[in-house]
């Protein structure tokens, strides 16, 4: 054999070997289970929402359910979140998921209560909007 043989022999060797010990890389829609780092969010989130920034609570309470996705707080204070800021179709959104996961929680009647109360507002809203003149 030739040293020109042996010399690319060796370099394809030496580069099955590098390939061979590099890690698989995780793929991307693989989800990032942390329950740590999602109660993390909440607290954040919490504060946000305490100094009124509720687009940042928002984005940290979502955060929270990628890190840990059956988790029932963060949908709880999504749908209230959203309920602040005006938009009572994602707070009925999240308020049905939170019951999804905890049907009997300790916050479950309270929150079926104020589903109700935003899909009556979504229908007097849809209704206003069929009749701008009220008539």
């Amino acid at each position: 054999m030739s040293l020109k043989k042996v010399v690319i022999l060796a370099a394809l060797f030496c580069c099955g070997i590098a390939a061979a010990q590099k890690p698989a890389a995780a793929p991307a829609y693989a989800p990032k289970y942390d329950p740590r780092r999602a109660v993390q969010d909440i607290s954040v989130g919490k504060f946000y929402m305490d100094r009124g920034d509720i687009h940042g609570a928002i984005a940290r309470f979502k955060d929270a359910i990628e890190y840990k996705p059956n988790y029932a707080e963060p949908c709880l204070l999504l749908g209230q979140a959203y309920e602040k800021k005006g938009d009572p179709v994602r707070a009925v959104d999240y308020y049905q998921r939170y019951l999804k996961i905890l049907p009997r929680g300790r916050d479950s009647r309270k929150v079926r209560e104020r589903i109700a109360k935003l899909e009556e507002k979504i229908k007097q809203e849809k209704s206003a909007a069929r009749n701008p003149s009220g008539s």
